[in-house]
């Protein structure tokens, strides 16, 4: 099962920025706070601890804001909603949505007849018959690959760095 972060780093993946690298959580935040109606949520440390997978339980308003942001079906970004191309298809497309809606109730066997009806239809207008799965990297990302990163003193070296500052070295 994919995590939320490994959601949001592949979500990031499709929009690099003009570096070609994907956007930083300032740059996320900023556009989330500029979305209308905002009121909370989104802040860098947020993100930055989403994308690391600390904060696994976002509010909805957040999940919205990211899925608006980022461009994906919210549901995406949800707990076991894990196909990405299957929910952009439906929430894009009002038949598609209907077309789900009459499949529900039909026995297995109407469903492989049908199944093979639109492989047929896909191959006779020049299309794949078959759409692979999309495998999505399980990796997350905290939004600050190839950026300076601050080094944390041990507590020695923040003991030496104090005393030296007040002696005035």
């Amino acid at each position: 099962m994919l995590t939320l972060a490994a959601k949001l780093a592949f979500l990031l993946r499709r929009r690099p920025g003009p570096d070609g690298e994907p956007p930083s959580n300032q740059t996320l935040s900023e556009e989330i706070r500029a979305l209308p109606g905002h009121k909370r949520g989104g802040s860098v440390g947020q993100l930055s601890k989403l994308r690391r997978g600390d904060d696994t339980n976002p509010t909805l308003d957040t999940i919205g804001a990211l899925a608006t942001v980022l461009g994906a079906p919210a549901a995406f970004l949800l707990p076991g909603w894990e196909e990405f191309d299957v929910l952009s298809v439906i929430e894009g497309n009002p038949k598609a949505r209907d077309l789900v809606r009459h499949l529900d109730g039909l026995p297995p066997a109407e469903l492989d007849g049908l199944l093979e009806h639109l492989r047929e239809r896909r191959s006779q207008l020049g299309l794949a018959p078959d759409v692979p799965t999309r495998v999505i990297d399980t990796e997350p990302d905290s939004g600050d690959v190839n950026r300076r990163h601050r080094r944390r003193r041990s507590m020695e070296e923040a003991a030496k760095y104090a005393a030296d500052s007040l002696e005035g070295l």
